[in-house]
């Protein structure tokens, strides 16, 4: 059994250390496995699915309107040209797959994350962020009827706006739709209630900033109902990962030249914004070396050891400079 797991909670720096010196890497998964951590963990899996479906979403809409410069040319659809046009039918087809499978995973983790660590107000939530009834089962569903489905020239429109110049539309008769037996009730109501036509780039777009809004919503209401979870995991981790780089910076510089010049190395381990704070203090000064401690996010863990070594390698020069 890891160290950490003999400790009841909370840990003290004392404790992590301790852990880290048995088994560093067990140290690590012990603080991981904490509610805190699991739940940080869910956040990111979330945050991630939210990008690949909103990535997805994008690359549907680009590829729409890369369709308005791509018919320009002269016999696009022509059986002489069946080639291109079939390639470009088939890479709309993958990208809608992609995007509305995107959809259902979105879908799936937020189900698990909602089941572990629910918020309250979240089906209000749902319900006020996702206003177009019917829009969420039509994405769904439209990953298995894109399957089934033959995209032909009918189903692009061009419109010529005076500011915007030639804008394609990708749009399917309510009609074809329809004559596909397996929507849900809810996709069924949103074609019924679409018009004579669904614009499928248009769909894509609304629900991307749906997405985008209630994501935004839902995240700010984790991190408020749970804040003393969260704030223990990243205090745990927070000190792991200090004293770790603290064991490994005294091993560093317990082996550095006394004739080193530092400032060369400043730019392998420093942002040039870190390294602009720094050097804006006196040279190989007392202040520097805090400045240096503190871009490193070093301060509760440089003990006097360390920063002996540190004021070694940085100790003013007795020749002109």
């Amino acid at each position: 059994m890891a160290y950490l797991e003999t400790i009841p909670e909370p840990w003290t720096a004392h404790h992590i250390q301790s852990a880290i010196m048995s088994n560093f890497q067990a140290a690590r998964t012990s603080i991981d496995q904490t509610d805190g951590g699991k739940l940080w963990r869910g956040t990111k899996e979330l945050d991630d699915t939210v990008w690949i479906f909103q990535a997805s979403a994008a690359e549907v809409i680009e590829e729409i309107g890369s369709f308005g410069e791509k018919s320009k040319e002269l016999g696009f659809w022509e059986k002489t040209n069946r080639k291109t046009a079939e390639d470009f039918v088939r890479e709309v087809k993958r990208k809608l797959f992609y995007a509305t499978s995107s959809v259902m995973a979105l879908v799936e983790v937020a189900r698990v994350f909602n089941k572990k660590w629910g918020v309250e107000g979240y089906g209000d939530g749902v319900k006020a962020h996702f206003s177009t009834l019917g829009l969420h089962e039509f994405l769904q569903d439209l990953r298995n009827y894109n399957a089934h489905w033959r995209i032909a020239e009918a189903n692009w429109r061009i419109d010529y706006d005076f500011q915007g110049g030639r804008v394609a539309r990708f749009v399917v008769d309510r009609g074809e739709l329809l004559a596909w037996g397996n929507w849900k009730a809810g996709a069924k109501r949103f074609i019924e209630d679409g018009g004579t036509e669904i614009d499928i780039g248009a769909a894509f777009d609304t629900y991307r900033k749906q997405v985008k809004s209630f994501y935004e919503w839902h995240k700010g209401q984790v991190l408020e109902a749970k804040a003393p979870l969260l704030r223990t995991y990243l205090e745990y981790k927070r000190i792991h990962d200090g004293l770790n780089q603290q064991m490994k910076w005294n091993a560093i510089l317990g082996h550095v030249p006394d004739s080193l010049n530092p400032y060369q190395y400043l730019s392998r381990y420093l942002s040039t914004a870190q390294m602009e704070k720094v050097l804006a203090f006196e040279h190989r000064s007392e202040a520097q070396i805090d400045a240096l401690i503190d871009v490193l996010d070093m301060r509760d863990f440089c003990n006097a050891q360390l920063r002996a070594k540190v004021q070694k390698l940085f100790k003013p020069l007795t020749t002109a400079e």
